[in-house]
């Protein structure tokens, strides 16, 4: 029991750090204890099934349990890991362009016009690398407000979800709805076939939604893309990432709108 114990400890430890980090928005690029964690929790797992006595009683249902856990967990991340790449490279915008119109039930890209945006096209209220993205530009308001620049989100998501996700999350930004992928496909930022989840398919982990295992489920979504447009509507930057898990941090954001916008010309 003691070996299994322990694997299971090392694991639960280093994915407290991991999420930690998620929840800042600092996802490491190697996430090397985790994976240490997860191999070093792994092998003392079989090492404790390999020399288990097999009786009916409270040490063999522990031992069971704690190992059962540690494999299953480390199966998924290891998973997750090993898929963690979008397909870049179809993106049909490019620094310079005007910003493609378009328009939901409940939107209209013409309402831009005049104002300075970041577009951000997001996987879905079950990603946690979203949401923590988003909560990022949630506190990254204020100082976004001083150059005149807003956040306009993008997903698959249904109205309803996104209605729950901006409860919480506590976040005032804009929500599109782009369900059939429309706006998606037309900027070229389509993700054909990722595993993923819906809002209602989550549990909190260390305050951090995470979609539940078993509920997930190959689909299209978005991949990733944040899209900074100007009060004419002209793209002045664009960025992506081959790995959905990381996203530019709060330094390279704000870099980017200081770079391209003054406070003083900002617009109402």
């Amino acid at each position: 029991m003691i070996y299994s114990t322990i694997g299971f400890l090392i694991l639960v430890m280093a994915l407290v750090h991991y999420f930690s980090k998620l929840k800042q928005n600092q996802t490491p690029k190697n996430p090397m204890l985790l994976k240490s964690a997860m191999l070093v929790g792994s092998a003392l797992s079989i090492w404790s099934l390999a020399t288990l006595h097999y009786q009916l009683d409270l040490n063999t249902i522990l031992v069971l349990l704690f190992t059962i856990n540690t494999l299953s967990t480390s199966a998924i991340f290891a998973y997750f890991l090993a898929t963690k790449a979008t397909p870049i490279g179809e993106i049909k915008i490019k620094v310079g362009d005007m910003l493609p119109a378009f328009k939901t039930a409940g939107f209209d890209s013409d309402s831009l016009i005049g104002k300075r945006t970041l577009l951000k096209f997001y996987r879905g209220s079950w990603c946690p690398y979203c949401s923590a993205e988003l909560v990022m530009f949630e506190e990254l308001t204020s100082k976004l407000n001083e150059y005149g620049v807003q956040i306009v989100a993008v997903s698959n998501d249904s109205v309803e979800e996104q209605k729950l996700h901006l409860e919480r999350d506590n976040i005032s930004h804009t929500l599109v709805s782009d369900p059939e992928l429309n706006i998606i496909k037309q900027y070229g930022v389509e993700h054909h076939k990722g595993l993923g989840a819906t809002a209602a398919d989550t549990v909190s982990v260390f305050g951090i939604a995470m979609p539940l295992p078993w509920k997930m489920r190959f689909k299209a979504m978005a991949i990733p893309t944040s899209v900074l447009v100007d009060q004419k509507g002209e793209i002045v930057w664009i960025d992506q990432s081959d790995d959905y898990r990381l996203r530019a941090s709060e330094d390279a954001v704000m870099g980017a709108v200081a770079s391209h916008f003054n406070k003083a010309d900002a617009p109402e």
